[in-house]
């Protein structure tokens, strides 16, 4: 799988691929290995008020890939999406 699958992932069907959760109050990162190394893919939905993801939504940000399955918990990627300009990260497709 490339990162371009990744980005249109729904959570219900990257849950089910996932080798990792990373999970806290602002989402889940679910973690998955691609063609090209390991991705997370970020559902951040406590951000929208919510308290779970919702299955047919893809992720607001994927990362990757990477040679080993290490990456931030979703409220660091959130804080250093937001220090690093992305103020807009949350998926306008929902």
């Amino acid at each position: 799988m490339t990162a371009e699958v990744f980005r249109r992932m729904p959570h219900a069907e990257a849950e089910a691929k996932a080798q990792k959760v990373l999970v806290d109050g602002y989402g889940e990162g679910l973690v998955l290995q691609g063609n090209a190394g390991y991705y997370a893919l970020y559902y951040l939905f406590g951000l929208l008020g919510l308290r779970e993801p919702v299955p047919s939504h893809p992720p607001d940000w994927v990362a990757g890939p990477q040679s080993e399955p290490v990456f931030m918990e979703p409220y660091q990627m959130a804080h250093w999406l937001e220090q690093n300009g992305y103020n807009l990260f949350i998926n306008e497709s929902k």
